[in-house]
């Protein structure tokens, strides 16, 4: 969802910088804001009892994240970390909803912008639950290509295979055996082990 910068700063919203692995919001805090990047990458996960993190998205320049738990005053189910140096603007939650009670158009795709995550949710959690590693990686390679560059042929996948295993929740070690699989098969490409779809 993008709402103009300027808008949302005229609104009350503030600009804030947060370095390379800096915590926007932790896991269990109350959501009070919504967050729009202007220029960075983060991502939100969880972990579980092993420490383990499973990371539910990632969002870049012009993304807003964490927004739900906002709407519904609730708790923020996963964390939210800067993965390179980002430009966030964050507005509280009283002010973000003066915002859109006066603009429709921006109400609107706030609706869309929710319907379409919880679809590609739907779609994530349905591959999550098919046990074969090289399915939940293709799942995962189509819908970041879906999103990117859907007309490409084939695609640089800007992801390391660590990254990859956390989007996936499998092991590092079971995304290089399968990605190694799926090489030989014609799925995917490996040039100086940079990863292609």
């Amino acid at each position: 969802m993008l709402i103009p910068h300027e808008q949302l700063l005229k609104a009350g919203g503030i600009q804030k910088v947060y370095e390379k692995d800096e915590y926007i919001f932790h896991e269990g805090d109350t959501a009070r804001y919504f967050y729009q990047i202007i220029t960075g990458r983060v991502k939100m996960g969880s972990a579980n009892d092993d420490g383990k993190i499973f990371v539910q998205g990632e969002f870049t320049d012009n993304d807003c994240f964490g927004e739900p738990p906002m709407l519904i005053n609730e708790k923020y189910p996963a964390s939210a970390m800067a993965i390179t140096k980002s430009y966030i603007i964050k507005i509280s939650a009283t002010a973000f909803l003066q915002l859109l009670e006066k603009n429709e158009d921006l109400k609107m795709a706030l609706i869309y912008c929710l319907a379409r995550r919880v679809y590609n949710k739907s779609v994530t959690s349905k591959e999550i639950i098919n046990h074969r590693p090289e399915h939940r990686i293709l799942a995962f390679l189509m819908d970041y290509k879906k999103d990117k560059s859907p007309g490409e042929m084939r695609i640089l996948i800007p992801y390391t295979r660590q990254e990859i295993a956390d989007f996936t929740g499998l092991r590092v070690e079971t995304v290089i055996r399968a990605l190694t699989l799926m090489h030989q098969q014609g799925k995917v490409e490996i040039i100086k082990r940079k990863l292609y779809f």
